[in-house]
């Protein structure tokens, strides 16, 4: 239990903005170091299975869906973003600084892709925890990670990535080396206003108990 509560305490939000006309050096993380975070991430709940798989067509029944850049495919996507209609703003800079980059994608229930049904609404949560869970487990590996709504890489950028148009990204999970000396490292914006359990948790009486 103490290693678990360490691992959860140590996490933290960090993102890295060098030049994108610059990207860092180096060789990035092995496909295989992904590979196994994903793995870990993986064990994380889920209650239904996604709609395709109850469709009968041999599709995995995760609700989610992950799509990796290793840090080679990261830098081949900088000049390739500037194409897009909408700028790609800092996502750029992170890029550049990407050992690899995870999309997680979520599988809406067809016919309701932005409605707020029950099924869609545990699709999301229990992508949700598969991306904690890999954050936990490369906070473990002593990898740096930062989670981005993605910007332009939630939509605009599927075509490039070869992502379908049916998915929903809930998550740009990017994985971090060290920052180098002279690199910009934002942390996150909301650690330092965090509260403790006691201000959002209330014991609930029931007659009898």
């Amino acid at each position: 239990m103490g290693q678990i509560n360490d691992i959860a305490k140590a996490r933290r939000t960090v993102k890295l903005l060098p030049d994108p006309a610059h990207p860092l050096a180096g060789e990035g993380l092995p496909r295989g170091t992904v590979e196994a975070l994903l793995s870990t991430a993986g064990s994380a709940p889920f209650h239904r299975a996604c709609a395709a798989a109850r469709n009968g067509g041999g599709d995995p029944v995760e609700p989610w869906r992950v799509h990796a850049l290793d840090k080679r495919a990261c830098s081949a996507l900088i000049p390739r973003l500037d194409t897009l209609p909408k700028p790609p703003g800092k996502i750029s800079n992170m890029l550049a600084a990407a050992d690899a980059l995870v999309l997680v994608t979520w599988l809406p229930e067809e016919g309701a892709q932005w409605a707020a049904s029950e099924l869609n609404m545990e699709h999301i949560a229990a992508t949700g925890a598969m991306i904690q869970t890999l954050l936990l487990a490369a906070t473990a590996q002593g990898i740096g990670s930062y989670w981005s709504s993605g910007g332009v890489l939630a939509g605009e950028a599927f075509d490039l990535l070869g992502i379908d148009a049916g998915e929903r990204l809930l998550g740009a999970i990017f994985l971090w080396p060290e920052p180098p000396e002279g690199v910009k490292a934002a942390p996150g914006k909301l650690r330092g206003q965090r509260s403790g359990p006691d201000r959002w948790t209330r014991w609930v009486e029931v007659p009898g108990s």
